[in-house]
C-alpha cells in the first residue's frame, strides 16, 4: 500500500548516477526538492519541483516514444509472428508525439495542477513554442530510428529465430545489491531456450557515449541474479537506431566485478549528501551545489528555480 513518508526511498540507477555526477543541485531537485509535491499541502518550493521534473525535451521524450513503440511492436510479433509495417510505426511515434504537444500547447492549465497527467515539453514550456524546423527534423529521426528498427540485428534475430523466447518487458525492474534496492530498467531481453543463452538489448536514438557499457553492465547484474545463471550466458548489446549500428558484448567476471564496485562508490558518494541515512533525509538544499559547467544546463527545466532561489 502507497503511504506518504517524509522522506523517498533510497535507491541506484544508472540515470540517478549520471545526474549526481553532473550536477548536485539538480539532483536535489530531482531526487528529494521534489518528494511530496503533488500534495496540495507541499511547499511551493516542491509543488515546483515536482512540477518541473516532470517536464521532457522534444528530445528525451521522442526517445521514450520510439522505445514503447518498438517494444509494443515486438510483443505484437510474437503474438501474431506478422512484421509490423514501417509506416504504421512512425504513425504510432508521430501520435504520440502530437498528444504530447497537444497538451504542452492546449492543456498547459491542466499540466500545472496536474503534472502526472498531462505532458509538456520544455521548448515549449521554455519559449511559448516549438519551431516547425525542430518538429520537421524529430520526424525524420523518428522515420530512420523506426526504418533501423525494423532492419536491426536484434528484430531480425527475432524473425529469423522462431524459437527465440522474448521475456515479457516490465518497466520497474530491480535487484538488492549491497543492501540496496538498484534499478535496471532496460528495453528487452531474449532468451535462446537451446543454448540457454540470454541477450539484452538497449534501443537508442542517442550517439554512442563512453558509459553504455557500464549501463548495459548493470542491467547484466539483473539478469544474473533473477535468473540464477553464469556471466558467460548473457550477451549484452546496444542498438543504435539513428545510425543502423549495433554493438554487442560478451562481459567478463573481472567486468562485472569492476562494476559491482562502480556501484559501492556510487552509493557512497550519494550518501555524503545525507543528512540521516536511515531514513533518506538530505542535507539542506544549499549542500547541493550547482554546476560549474554551463553547458550542463542547457536542456535542464530546474534551472529557473537556480535562478530564483
Amino acid at each position: 500500500m502507497f503511504q506518504i513518508t517524509d522522506f523517498p526511498e533510497f535507491s541506484w540507477s544508472y540515470s540517478r548516477h549520471k545526474m549526481v555526477t553532473q550536477c548536485n543541485r539538480k539532483y536535489a531537485y530531482h531526487y528529494y526538492v521534489s518528494h511530496n509535491g503533488w500534495l496540495d499541502s507541499a511547499s511551493a518550493q516542491s509543488q515546483s519541483a515536482y512540477r518541473l521534473k516532470k517536464v521532457s525535451t522534444l528530445s528525451m521524450y521522442a526517445g521514450q516514444a520510439v522505445r514503447q513503440v518498438i517494444t509494443e511492436a515486438i510483443s505484437d510479433y510474437t503474438s501474431t509472428k506478422l512484421v509490423p509495417n514501417e509506416r504504421n510505426l512512425a504513425e504510432k511515434v508521430q501520435q504520440l508525439l502530437n498528444n504530447a504537444l497537444r497538451d504542452s500547447t492546449d492543456y498547459g492549465e491542466l499540466w500545472y495542477h496536474k503534472p502526472a497527467q498531462y505532458k509538456m515539453l520544455l521548448e515549449f514550456y521554455e519559449n511559448g513554442y516549438i519551431s516547425k524546423k525542430d518538429l520537421k527534423d524529430m520526424q525524420k529521426r523518428v522515420h530512420i530510428c523506426v526504418h533501423h528498427f525494423l532492419q536491426s540485428k536484434s528484430f531480425c534475430d527475432i524473425v529469423s529465430s522462431p524459437f527465440l523466447e522474448v521475456e515479457p518487458h516490465q518497466s520497474f525492474r530491480s535487484i538488492n545489491v549491497y543492501d540496496h534496492k538498484v534499478y535496471a530498467p532496460f528495453h528487452s531481453l531474449f532468451k535462446n531456450p537451446v543454448t540457454d543463452e540470454f541477450t539484452i538489448v538497449d534501443w537508442k536514438i542517442s550517439k554512442q557515449t563512453k558509459d553504455d557499457l557500464f549501463q548495459l553492465a548493470i542491467y547484466a547484474l539483473y539478469v544474473l541474479a533473477e535468473y540464477n545463471i553464469s556471466v558467460d550466458q548473457i550477451k549484452v548489446r546496444n542498438e543504435y537506431l539513428l545510425s543502423g549500428s549495433a554493438r554487442t558484448y560478451q562481459l567478463t567476471l573481472h567486468e562485472i566485478e569492476a562494476v559491482l564496485q562502480q556501484v559501492d562508490t556510487s552509493i557512497d558518494y550519494m550518501k555524503t549528501f545525507l543528512e540521516d541515512s536511515e531514513v533518506n533525509q538530505p542535507l539542506p538544499l544549499e549542500h547541493f551545489p550547482q554546476t560549474d559547467t554551463p553547458a550542463s544546463c542547457h536542456g535542464c527545466a530546474f534551472k529557473e528555480l537556480c535562478q530564483t532561489g
